[in-house]
């Protein structure tokens, strides 16, 4: 069995889709999958229901923000606004008016990182606010060639869609399957983030008066992003066939983890790091279960000792990696179910083999790795020297699985939604570059789920609730129970260190309440909003 010419072009870059969902992108960062899902949930109405959801370009609105930025990362070319917008702006607002507005604007800018922790250089259309309304919510731009030598814009930047990473639209769809059979919990989830976004009138009046000096219609300048079938031009984010009942579970738990954290009365700016922590962890344990075998089970150890302790650092940089590794074997695994369909039968070996070693581009593009770099050539090394089907069907086999496992953009994927999600550090120059961690924020994240507000919780009920939700190890019960202080060879007095940084970390966080040594309660320390005010808003 052999599959068409158009498959066969797919089958590498579809590899991680099939497993996944379509897509993830390496260049995405943790905030952006926050502000995606944000901009879907606000584009859509606040309905999971929605087959479409608005996305808002605001080029306007941005142009007048950062004005003086740069336009493009290879460039020295910078955003200047032509002398009839300048005068329409004199017009509506006061000199000093526009410096102070455009100065605030700029404060609520959100930096991003790179993956070497040093801020990412971004031009102006790909920079984002924090939103503390939902008109600061607007999508990513591509910026072609826009503007004249005397830097008149010719055309406004474009929202490509393909160029447009899908990480939020996906997880829009987990937490809409998620919540399908759970009414109450979806009409909270849908009205809060309502009020969140919606909550701040003066910041909207702010927005809508610099949008009018550009002319700036929402209906003319928003696209419509599908978010189920049908789509214009097939467009759609999707995931992994089965995904909706194989993952079933863990979508619910994504639903009742968001209601917890909805459910701590906070505005949404302090709300913004705690839901990309939550939807980082999210994700990254949606592609670690999709990696599981039926015989493994998901444990996260975290140092909780900052890196003071050896033993303890390795046993967490050995978790990272073998989900790492989780993450590859399961590639492999496609990689070895569509490899079956792209090298075909054993007699269509044979017959094509001559051709592919005369002609290798043949092969890449019947492959798919026409387009990859580094590895092609050891392939095509590899090729040549084969001589029946056997050989193809081993050593040439053995050799492009290795090289498209080296491609696998999940490994970049889930180190940057641990590190930007705070449940992960990376330390250069060590032979354990990754390891679980707990920032703030993300310790702040996990009691906010797990702790209701005026409900404290002792503070073992509360690791071995953390144990039992996401398969969190921190102290010696824990070890015990998942194995790893068996599996590790370690004294248990590491554990039990850990476990007490843990219980200092909150403490500093004001998170616990200590009545002595050995009683400490872990206390979520906000009040709760009134759920009824959403549930029949």
């Amino acid at each position: 069995m052999t599959i068409n010419e158009a498959d066969s072009k797919q089958f590498t870059s579809q590899l991680a889709a099939d497993i996944w969902g379509h897509r993830f992108k390496t260049s995405q960062r943790g905030p952006e999958y926050t502000l995606e899902f944000l901009n879907v949930i606000c584009g859509s109405a606040y309905s999971f229901d929605s087959m479409e959801y608005v996305r808002k370009k605001s080029v306007g609105l941005r142009e007048f923000i950062f004005e003086g930025m740069k336009e493009g990362s290879a460039t020295n070319q910078v955003l200047v606004l032509d002398a009839e917008r300048h005068e329409r702006m004199q017009q509506a607002l006061h000199a000093q008016d526009i410096a102070v507005l455009r100065q605030f604007l700029r404060s609520l800018e959100i930096i991003m990182y790179n993956t070497d922790g040093k801020e990412a250089d971004r031009s102006w259309y790909a920079k984002s606010l924090y939103p503390l309304h939902e008109s600061l919510l607007f999508v990513e731009l591509r910026k072609k060639d826009n503007t004249t030598k005397d830097n008149k814009r010719k055309s406004a930047p474009s929202s490509e869609r393909n160029f447009y990473a899908r990480g939020g639209e996906l997880y829009f769809l987990m937490l809409a399957h998620g919540t399908g059979q759970f009414g109450e919990r979806r009409k909270f989830i849908e009205r809060r983030f309502r009020h969140l976004l919606q909550k701040n009138k003066s910041i909207d009046r702010v927005v809508e008066k610099i949008k009018s000096i550009f002319e700036e219609k929402d209906t003319a300048d928003n696209t419509m992003g599908s978010l189920r079938a049908p789509a214009k031009n097939g467009k759609l984010p999707l995931l992994p066939p089965g995904a909706e009942q194989e993952n079933s579970g863990l979508f619910e738990r994504f639903g009742a983890e968001m209601e917890r954290l909805l459910l701590t009365e906070l505005d949404i700016h302090e709300m913004f790091g705690l839901l990309t922590s939550l939807i980082c962890f999210q994700l990254a344990r949606y592609m670690h279960e999709r990696s599981l075998t039926p015989s493994e089970k998901l444990i996260y150890f975290f140092d909780c000792l900052d890196g003071s302790n050896k033993q303890i650092v390795q046993q967490s940089a050995n978790g990272f990696n073998k989900h790492e590794s989780m993450l590859k074997r399961r590639f492999e695994e496609e990689f070895s179910r569509k490899a079956e369909l792209a090298f075909g039968t054993r007699e269509f070996i044979e017959q094509t083999l001559p051709e592919w070693k005369q002609e290798p581009k043949q092969f890449f593009k019947r492959m798919g790795i026409d387009s990859m770099h580094g590895r092609k050539e050891a392939i095509g090394k590899v090729l040549k020297k084969c001589n029946s089907a056997d050989d193809v069907l081993g050593k040439l086999r053995d050799s492009l699985r290795e090289a498209v496992g080296a491609q696998i953009d999940q490994l970049h994927i889930t180190r940057v939604l641990s590190r930007d999600g705070g449940f992960a550090t990376y330390r250069r120059g060590s032979a354990n570059n990754y390891r679980y961690t707990i920032s703030d924020s993300f310790l702040q994240m996990l009691v906010f789920t797990q702790v209701a507000p005026e409900r404290p919780m002792e503070y073992s009920d509360f690791l071995q609730l953390l144990y039992q939700s996401y398969g969190i190890v921190i102290g010696e019960m824990q070890a015990v129970e998942s194995g790893q202080y068996e599996q590790s060879g370690l004294n248990i007095r590491y554990f039990q260190d850990n476990e007490r940084a843990l219980r200092e970390k909150l403490r500093i966080n004001g998170l616990l309440i200590e009545f002595s040594d050995a009683t400490a309660m872990v206390k979520n320390p906000y009040s709760s909003c009134v759920r009824e005010v959403y549930q029949h808003g």
